[in-house]
């Protein structure tokens, strides 16, 4: 019970205090001509593994990316060089599953073109994030609240990690 009122707030605070209005947005060639992408990576382990197509793909085509992600996979990440790197500690998440004040500043400073958010679930910390950081485009998942947070959404078909990864990176292609 107390859980559910905690995450209520959550999202009443993220909707009061971070989330913006945005622009209506041109799509046409809105990825291909970015230049700083910010990747969250899923904090799911076996959708993890499978979303590291995205670095691979946009570090190929020459792209600035950003890794936000748990400070306990940074050693997962292959050419860790290649990469810049915005991570978190457990003690970093409020009870409210908010980010602390200290976190809130660092993605405050940051601007990105393109915004990717590969948690295929809910996640009020994930959802904060978002709200916070200043991009052109917010691309995440279909989920229970996610129409409030993105400006493109990717409906998930599949249970199955790999194909749905692969599913969004030829949808993002188009663009």
């Amino acid at each position: 019970m107390f859980n559910r009122i905690k995450k209520k707030l959550a999202y009443f605070i993220i909707r009061r205090k971070y989330l913006k209005k945005t622009d209506p947005i041109c799509f046409n060639k809105i990825i291909s001509n970015s230049k700083d992408i910010l990747i969250i990576l899923p904090k799911e382990d076996k959708d993890f593994y499978h979303s590291l197509i995205f670095i691979k793909y946009y570090l190929i085509h020459k792209k600035r990316i950003t890794l936000f992600l748990p400070a306990h996979k940074y050693n997962l990440i292959p050419e860790k060089e290649k990469y810049r790197y915005i991570s978190f500690l457990p003690p970093q998440v409020t009870r409210l599953f908010l980010p602390d004040k200290s976190l809130i500043e660092l993605l405050k400073e940051k601007n990105y073109d393109v915004l990717l958010d590969l948690n295929r679930s809910d996640d009020i910390f994930y959802y904060a994030v978002v709200s916070i950081i200043d991009a052109k485009l917010k691309v995440g998942y279909l989920k229970d609240n996610s129409e409030t947070y993105y400006n493109l959404i990717f409906t998930n078909h599949t249970y199955e990690p790999e194909v749905s990864y692969r599913n969004l990176l030829n949808l993002l292609q188009m663009f």
